[in-house]
């Protein structure tokens, strides 16, 4: 889905990490977007969370202002999260893992959430492998 002109990262595993934090911390008090599902499970037009590595970047010149587009790959599918108004957002660079939420869309034959929240969860620098996300109601 990346085109010319867009910053790739080529990954070969895409798997997400495990929270290490809170849920009371994140920006869905209400429950409104549930736990974490796979990219290809995305609904248009109904709220979601989800997880990924960011597999290329790009900014847009539109008539209404510039587009940030990042977009967020799993080991089922991809969606393009996307920004209005920003030339670029520090962190989301490929290869970066996070957690979005928001409400898909379909447009132009693609998946893409507009001005999701997001968490950042691992950079590409980082050390560590990236270990598969876990039940979180197992844990309590």
């Amino acid at each position: 889905m990346c085109t010319r002109g867009a910053t790739r990262y080529e990954a070969t595993d895409v798997m997400t990490c495990p929270r290490s934090h809170d849920e009371s911390l994140l920006c869905d008090p209400h429950g409104r977007f549930g736990p974490p599902a796979a990219v290809r499970d995305l609904v248009a037009r109904r709220p979601a969370r989800f997880r990924g590595r960011l597999a290329c970047v790009r900014t847009l010149a539109a008539p209404g202002g510039p587009r940030f587009e990042a977009e967020l790959s799993d080991a089922t599918g991809s969606v393009v999260l996307v920004f209005l108004g920003r030339r670029s957002i520090p962190g989301l660079v490929p290869g970066t893992v996070l957690e979005a939420w928001g409400t898909p869309r379909a447009h132009r034959g693609r998946t893409e959430v507009l001005n999701p929240f997001y968490e950042l969860l691992a950079s590409p620098d980082d050390a560590e492998p990236i270990r598969p996300a876990r039940d979180q109601r197992s844990d309590q």
